[in-house]
């Protein structure tokens, strides 16, 4: 079985040094890395011919030393083996025929094509006669740690019975199952192309899509926060180009933008958001700039000039300050930086969107009546001089996801201020003040996070992510359609499927469709990237 193992830090950036030696790469996710922790603890099947190895006696001289227990038909001499320590606890080495001894059970049995069991005992909570469970050996308490699948052994399992869609199921080299060949695609008539997308680097931390009419950019960043990706895809999900190593170091957040000359990428860090120029075929288009407006960033398009970048800065007096500047195509500053929120609660929970003649920007407010101000919206003008906010939908809101199409804004949030608390639409004027047309999408326990949305005509396709109790990840990604009266035209279809969790998932359109993507939970990481006819 495979116990954890964690990279070093040397092994981390040395990984991060190779993935930057190249330009146009397509790497698979680091799959030395430990396995996920729902897949411990997991039962071993009855059919799998896994040997468990028994504690006999602990010494009480020698607490560093245990006796395992072979079976006879082994043909292997039994000795003392020394505990190895493992996350505070210790676990049992394991003997595979034949085999001396090994220091841990992951090289003893993690690679012999056999799904395994091992043991990981530890003092008793309490000491003898305490703990979690009876004390056996002299107050040791051990657990059963068997592995999920060994080389071609998966015990049984495939990607329709965990739950997918289909595919083809794997092992990966730390026995746990690799579910990157299976597929998390739901079937549905609206959806044109939908795949599970091949990048490098590992598990995703941040996601932002794009579309310039002909192609769809995506950028995301690694989950160690060193390494900014960015890919091309066509309107069918072929991809085009990959960068990689756009930026190195505390990369906290990604946008992306289409703009003229090509895409512009802001990464958020502790100095600050760094832009990336990029040419239309993803290659380096400048120096861009570090501007000092904060972290988390978000960029609007407008049809024509720059895009406006917001970004949160932290002060220990006011909390999260929500900052916005104009920004040329080239990722220079064109506009004075301008306060738009303060004591912002739930960073990278908001938008901002062109509205025809300016932008409005929407996030969590504190410091109200109540303490909670929920929903604030504020417009900031072509020049990007900016209004006061306004309260558009009240306190106790929260998860403002903001578009705008035929003269309509279009705003969904969730409120927790209700008896049933659940997800929103509402209509706003470009000033952000509310108009008629607000409707209920659903309430927990269906729904309850963030909704992103674009505007379809007068109507807005809203992406839900099915309630979970844990913000910004959703169960499964639904699309809707709602009129501007709304009613609803398109019920809900789904997008996804199988066992994980999606998280930081966008929408965008592109031409007459949507891109739906998404940041897939589990190890190793991975994104998902839908086209969908509204």
């Amino acid at each position: 079985m495979a116990s954890p193992r964690r990279p070093s830090l040397l092994l981390a950036l040395t990984a991060v040094i190779s993935a930057c030696a190249a330009e146009v790469v397509s790497v698979p996710g680091d799959s030395s890395a430990p396995r996920d922790a729902s897949e411990v603890g997991q039962d071993v099947p009855q059919d799998a011919g896994a040997d468990v190895p028994v504690v006999m006696d602990v010494p009480l001289d020698r607490p560093d030393v245990v006796a395992v227990d072979v079976p006879a038909d082994r043909g292997v001499d039994v000795a003392p083996v020394d505990v190895a320590p493992i996350d505070g606890g210790t676990s049992l080495a394991c003997l595979t025929g034949g085999t001396p001894p090994s220091q841990t059970c992951a090289r003893a049995l993690c690679g012999n094509n056999r799904v395994d069991s091992c043991q990981r005992c530890m003092p008793c909570v309490g000491g003898p006669g305490g703990g979690i469970r009876p004390p056996r050996d002299a107050g040791v308490c051990c657990t059963d740690e068997p592995e999920q699948c060994d080389g071609d052994a998966l015990g049984g399992a495939t990607c329709e019975s965990l739950g997918y869609a289909g595919g083809t199921l794997r092992c990966g080299d730390w026995c746990g199952r690799d579910t990157r060949g299976c597929n998390a695609c739901a079937i549905s008539a609206h959806t044109r192309e939908c795949i599970r997308a091949e990048l490098a680097g590992v598990a995703p931390s941040a996601l932002a899509i794009a579309s310039n009419g002909a192609e769809i950019g995506v950028a995301w960043v690694s989950d160690d926060g060193h390494a900014v990706h960015f890919a091309r895809y066509s309107p069918a999900l072929v991809k085009l180009s990959e960068r990689n190593c756009l930026g190195v170091g505390d990369a906290r957040g990604v946008a992306l933008a289409a703009v003229d000359g090509g895409w512009l990428i802001a990464v958020g860090s502790e100095l600050g958001t760094r832009t990336v120029p990029l040419g239309p075929d993803g290659s380096n288009r400048g120096a861009g700039a570090l501007l000092p407006l904060g972290s988390m960033p978000m960029l609007a398009e407008r049809p024509s000039g720059g895009p406006l970048l917001v970004a949160t800065r932290y002060e220990d007096s006011r909390g999260g300050v929500v900052l916005a500047a104009v920004l040329r195509a080239d990722g220079t500053q064109a506009s004075a930086e301008q306060e738009l929120i303060t004591d912002e609660i739930e960073a990278g929970y908001g938008s901002a969107a062109w509205v025809g003649d300016g932008w409005l920007v929407a996030s969590r407010g504190g410091r109200g009546a109540g303490g909670d101000l929920g929903v604030l919206v504020a417009r900031v003008e072509p020049d990007g001089r900016a209004g006061a906010p306004v309260q558009p939908v009240g306190a106790q809101t929260e998860y403002p996801q903001l578009a705008f199409a035929e003269g309509a804004v279009w705003l969904t949030y969730a409120n927790f201020g209700v008896a049933s608390p659940g997800i929103a639409r509402a209509r706003l004027d470009t000033r952000g003040r509310p108009m008629p047309g607000s409707v209920d999408l659903g309430h927990i326990p269906s729904y309850f996070n963030p909704s992103p949305v674009v505007g379809v005509g007068t109507d807005s396709l809203i992406l839900l992510g099915t309630y979970t109790g844990s913000t910004g990840h959703g169960r499964r990604l639904e699309v809707s359609r709602i009129d501007a009266a709304g009613r609803t035209v398109v019920d809900p279809y789904a997008i996804t499927t199988g066992p994980e969790f999606a998280r930081g998932y966008r929408l965008v359109r592109h031409g007459r469709d949507a891109v739906v993507a998404w940041i897939g939970s589990g190890f190793p990481g991975r994104v998902g990237l839908a086209v969908v006819s509204p």
